[in-house]
């Protein structure tokens, strides 16, 4: 089993949204702060792959709302690496990110 940092998002599920970039869904439990910014505030995450080295890039906070479920929060990654994001990954908040990143 893997060991991940105690406010690390580690993904649950990741949609490719055409256009927009990746929305992904956290595995429970979800860190507490995905409950903090308000929606559509950006973000400076890093991306950790098995196998490959972490990626900076921003994101924006969202809801996804599927029929009979309550909104869940989301990330809307400004990245599409084409495919559903592998098992294992997480994503790192990175405060006070450069603002060239957002």
């Amino acid at each position: 089993m893997m060991h991940y940092p105690a406010d690390a998002l580690v993904v649950g599920r990741s949609l490719r949204v055409p256009g927009l970039g990746l929305l992904v869904l956290p595995a429970a439990p979800a860190p507490a702060w995905l409950a903090g910014p308000a929606l559509h505030t950006a973000l400076a995450l890093r991306l950790h792959r098995p196998g490959q080295p972490p990626l900076l890039l921003p994101a924006t906070m969202e809801e996804l709302a599927q029929a009979g479920e309550p909104p869940a929060r989301a990330l809307l990654l400004d990245a599409d690496p084409g495919a559903p994001l592998p098992p294992g990954t997480w994503l790192e908040l990175l405060p006070g990110a450069p603002a060239q990143l957002l």
